[in-house]
């Protein structure tokens, strides 16, 4: 059977990034075993690798690295932060000690200005890592109370971070897809339109949210997801099946290739 011609890592469009919420090695190896040609990144998401031994954190960053994919530090610099600038260069240098490619540079829990992310963006790329801002929708939304989206200035700060040296951005789903009543999709829409979508990627916290995004924008949209869905995910990037709006619709074009 003849399936979509993805393209092959590593990959500059189509990238997944996957969670990891605390994986053990040997259920990363279990995952690269059946998954590893399908996702481009792994995040230690929220710390948890602060909870496990040193030495295990090494040996999963070393399996990724075997497989061709990047390791991120997950948004722990965020939390880093609220403890001062020393703490901020011991935290990149232990990143850089273990061999860690991206430091993702959040906002989600606490309020920082533009260009004091520009400027923390700058000190990672100065240390060699690949940073990889998060361009947040609204600081703590909940299904109760939806906070209006200033799309404008959502771009404003996009554009910016990628005009001083963003490796990629990362769209939050919190106040798009998730916490809300209704799926912003007109902000996303916009987003994608003013944006150059190899620079960005989407967090698609469920296999309904990611379909929307194949179907919307094709099946090399960069996403990230839970490590669980890496071949739900692939096999509708690969058009080997899919839901009833999906099915049979995934198409991707390259010229001479």
């Amino acid at each position: 059977m003849q399936l979509q011609d993805r393209p092959k890592k590593p990959r500059t469009e189509g990238i997944t990034e996957i969670r990891d919420d605390g994986l053990s090695t040997r259920q990363l190896e279990d995952l690269l075993e059946v998954g590893a040609d399908y996702f481009d990144i792994l995040k230690m998401a929220g710390g948890t690798q602060r909870l496990v031994d040193r030495e295990i954190v090494k040996r999963k960053i070393k399996l990724c690295h075997d497989n061709n994919i990047l390791v991120s530090t997950g948004g722990l610099l965020e939390r880093v932060l609220l403890q001062g600038s020393e703490a901020v260069k011991q935290f990149l240098e232990e990143a850089k000690d273990l061999e860690y490619d991206i430091v993702e540079v959040s906002s989600g829990i606490i309020v920082m200005s533009l260009s004091d992310k520009v400027r923390l963006m700058k000190e990672v790329q100065d240390y060699g890592f690949k940073p990889k801002p998060e361009v947040a929708q609204a600081y703590g939304i909940t299904s109760e109370e939806e906070v209006p989206i200033n799309v404008e200035k959502l771009v404003g700060e996009a554009k910016n971070l990628l005009e001083n040296g963003a490796w990629m951005l990362m769209i939050e789903s919190e106040g798009l897809t998730e916490n809300v009543k209704t799926w912003k999709t007109d902000v996303i829409h916009k987003l994608a339109s003013a944006l150059d979508l190899k620079k960005v990627m989407f967090e698609a916290a469920d296999e309904a949210v990611f379909e929307w995004y194949i179907r919307n924008f094709g099946p090399n949209v960069n996403l990230y997801i839970d490590h669980s869905q890496v071949i739900r995910l692939e096999y509708l990037r690969e058009g080997l099946w899919g839901k009833r709006l999906s099915w049979g619709r995934i198409v991707s074009y390259r010229k001479g290739e």
